[in-house]
């Protein structure tokens, strides 16, 4: 039998968020940032971060939900739902998480079900801070398409989202970040599957300059699937750093990662899979690839793939691949008339085509901004 072993926390001080700059003074919020302080803020040696400023949490300017009825977070906390609000789970880091269930300033809270589809659309132009906490429950046999962006420069980000899916939901939800100059972005989410319940994710990345994002799905009912697919592109000093769990505890399920991205300059990605196939999976099904395409000789790419399986009646594989840009594939693009610069973009485009295709034909807009902010890394 294997067993995860995670590394050492390492951590450091910094001057911290207190009871002054919670938006919403609600007592109960005593415990947990009690908790929160006990935690110092984490070394991530990957993204080369080791110090955490400070930014004022203002209240959000504008109007985040463009589509919807779904509530905002800070009227959810009132109902006899809080706990699913507040509660904690690991995410990118312990600290990152509480953070952004005690301090948000943004998110929303749902309870759903029918059909429904739902557009956020946070600006980081105009709100320099963007403290998320979101949360859906998915009732049996509802189904909810959500697109999520985040647009604009601004200075930090940090999301905390959860998401139940009960027996025979599903959960279509895309989530695209394109905030290149945006100094810190950190984004945790945590997915329930109970059985025969449905999970794709599809999240596109273009920065911020130290970029954590993490998944973990637990896929607890027999039947449940959940699949996730990620795109990206890291340019400059640019650093992500992509963590996706895959927990297999009930029979027959299926799980799917897949990343695919591309390095330039000195940009550096580090892809993490995690599939845990538990005793009880009999039957399960799951598999990671990640592949990078490298544009340049000081670019870094990492892969770590990783299978824990304690049952023997499954089918679980990964792969990886880091490389160079096809050079047969370059030459055949400008032997027919294209110059060099044209045929990097439409194989790097080629990469993000089969998420940008998933978007809704309703977020139009969104997809010609994710083409735009292809053409101009390269």
């Amino acid at each position: 039998m294997f067993t995860r072993v995670e590394p050492k926390r390492q951590s450091f001080t910094a001057k911290d968020y207190g009871w002054e700059d919670i938006p919403n003074k609600d007592e109960s919020f005593y415990d947990l940032l009690s908790d929160y302080l006990s935690y110092d803020f984490p070394v991530w040696k990957r993204l080369e971060f080791s110090e955490f400023k400070k930014y004022p949490i203002k209240k959000y300017s504008g109007n985040f939900v463009k589509n919807g009825k779904s509530i905002l977070t800070q009227d959810a906390i009132k109902t006899g739902l809080k706990d699913f609000i507040t509660g904690k789970f690991n995410g990118v880091d312990p600290k990152f998480v509480m953070m952004a269930l005690i301090f948000f300033n943004s998110g929303i809270f749902s309870k759903i079900d029918k059909n429904e589809k739902i557009d956020l659309e946070y600006n980081l132009k105009d709100n320099n801070t963007i403290i998320e906490n979101s949360g859906l429950i998915l009732e049996e046999n509802s189904s909810v398409v959500m697109v999520r962006s985040y647009r604009g420069e601004g200075e930090f980000l940090n999301s905390a989202s959860k998401f139940l899916l009960k027996t025979g939901s599903r959960l279509k939800i895309f989530n695209v970040i394109i905030s290149p100059k945006t100094d810190l972005v950190v984004s945790s989410s945590l997915y329930n599957l109970e059985e025969s319940a449905n999970l794709e994710v599809y999240d596109v990345i273009f920065g911020g300059q130290k970029t954590a994002i993490d998944h973990t799905a637990n896929l607890n009912g027999d039947f449940s699937k959940a699949t996730f697919k990620t795109v990206y592109f890291a340019r400059g000093k640019e650093r992500i750093d992509l963590r996706t769990s895959l927990n297999h505890f009930g029979r027959s399920t299926y799980g799917r990662i897949e990343t695919n991205g591309s390095i330039s300059d000195e940009g550096y990605s580090v892809v993490r899979g995690n599939i845990e196939i538990k005793h009880t999976a009999i039957g399960s099904d799951s598999e990671e690839r990640s592949n990078t395409v490298s544009l340049s000789k000081k670019a870094r790419a990492d892969s770590i793939p990783s299978l824990y399986v304690d049952n023997n009646d499954v089918i679980a594989k990964h792969g990886a691949s880091v490389g160079n840009i096809d050079e047969d594939k370059l030459y055949y693009l400008m032997s027919r008339g294209l110059d060099e610069r044209s045929a990097i973009r439409l194989i790097v485009s080629g990469i993000f085509e089969p998420v940008i295709n998933e978007i809704p034909l309703d977020n139009s807009n969104l997809k010609e901004e994710i083409e735009d902010a292809i053409s101009v890394r390269i």
